[in-house]
């Protein structure tokens, strides 16, 4: 996978720029504030079609304009694509593949694939679930993009039992309907969460072990609704998530609010088999976040056969020096964009490219 332009067109902060990448390291330099980050995300939104940053696309378009267009050109399989995306104030986005319209999301998914690592991913370990729970979902849904469409229906069901819960007299045959559902939605991610977790696992504890200097070992634990899933069918799974459900009904109904399913469940990390959100220091938890995007990396180039293209927004003034040498040594043979204030500690670094930006601008 490699990204050679982008174009942006009334975007954040930018009115008019076109931006081409080389194969190897690209450094989006520049003071805060300037719009390094708007051009991660600018990438990003290629990926899953949704932006990292906010949920509404409206906030995309740039102050006094009524929509804003990127465009990019890549390799993918030995072949040139281009996608374009059209962000409007007032109506939904338009996408485009090899000028082929794209109709949903879930159908634009799987064609450029990225991994992002922001400052905000350092908290994956500390941090709540949510946030553990969205980049399992969006590695996942890039690599199996039916995956996706599971999400997106129960993000639907969810809110529409709470909103049922949330009623004075609640309907419960329309609760029996909703509850069967969900079942069956939520042993299909649970079944594709713990298949994935697994895998990670094993790219990640090599990982860890090679920059801990063999001194620690990692673990993931997927902690489900109903307990143990790892010898499960998917069937087996909804069958368990009912009773559950039916064992939870009155807990429900008197907190008005869906209590079981995917979107309550978590991924545990594990160093030398104590939790390392209790026992860890904080450059340990930092370095799980760290292996933990590489393993997505390599999981990606696993599937596909190709590396994605691998995002780092500000991320390497928030890691050590060991961290850092670790990130410049050893991920090779793949296109990096990344986002600093200060290009210098890449100045060894050979296949680079700088591209310097002030105030929604490319300086050239």
């Amino acid at each position: 996978m490699f990204l050679k332009e982008l174009e942006l067109e009334n975007f954040r902060n930018y009115e008019s720029e076109k931006i081409e990448f080389c194969r190897g390291l690209n450094i989006i330099c520049g003071k805060n504030a300037q719009g390094k980050t708007n051009i991660l995300e600018a990438v990003y939104l290629f990926s899953v079609g949704k932006s990292h940053r906010t949920y509404h696309d409206n906030e995309l378009v740039k102050f006094g304009a009524d929509k804003s267009k990127i465009k990019i050109v890549f390799d993918f399989s030995e072949r040139e694509c281009n996608a374009e995306i059209e962000i409007f104030k007032n109506k939904r986005k338009i996408i485009s593949v090899n000028d082929i319209l794209i109709k949903k999301n879930s159908l634009l998914i799987g064609k450029f694939n990225v991994v992002y690592f922001g400052p905000e991913y350092l908290s994956l370990v500390q941090g709540g679930p949510k946030l553990r729970r969205r980049n399992l979902d969006i590695l996942i849904s890039q690599l199996r993009p039916n995956y996706f469409s599971f999400v997106t229906d129960l993000k639907r069901i969810v809110e529409s039992k709470n909103a049922l819960l949330k009623g004075n007299n609640v309907n419960m045959t329309m609760l029996e309907i909703l509850n069967e559902r969900l079942s069956s939605v939520s042993a299909e991610i649970i079944k594709y969460r713990f298949e994935f977790i697994s895998r990670i696992e094993k790219i990640a504890n090599r990982i860890q072990s090679e920059i801990s200097g063999g001194t620690e070992n990692l673990k993931m634990n997927y902690i489900s609704s109903v307990g143990g899933v790892e010898s499960l069918s998917k069937e087996e799974i909804k069958e368990a998530l009912k009773e559950k459900l039916k064992s939870n009904e009155k807990r429900e109904i008197e907190q008005k609010e869906c209590l079981v399913g995917p979107q309550r469940e978590d991924v545990e990390f594990l160093i030398n088999d104590l939790n390392a959100k209790l026992y860890a220091s904080q450059g340990q938890q930092k370095t799980v976040a760290l292996v933990h995007k590489i393993s997505e990396v390599e999981l990606i180039k696993e599937e596909i056969g190709e590396y994605p293209v691998l995002l780092l927004d500000d991320i390497m003034s928030e890691l050590d020096k060991k961290r850092q040498k670790y990130i410049l040594e050893n991920i090779k043979n793949m296109q990096i964009i990344l986002t600093c204030t200060d290009s210098q500690m890449f100045r060894k670094k050979e296949d680079k490219k700088i591209i310097r930006v002030e105030n929604g601008k490319i300086k050239r």
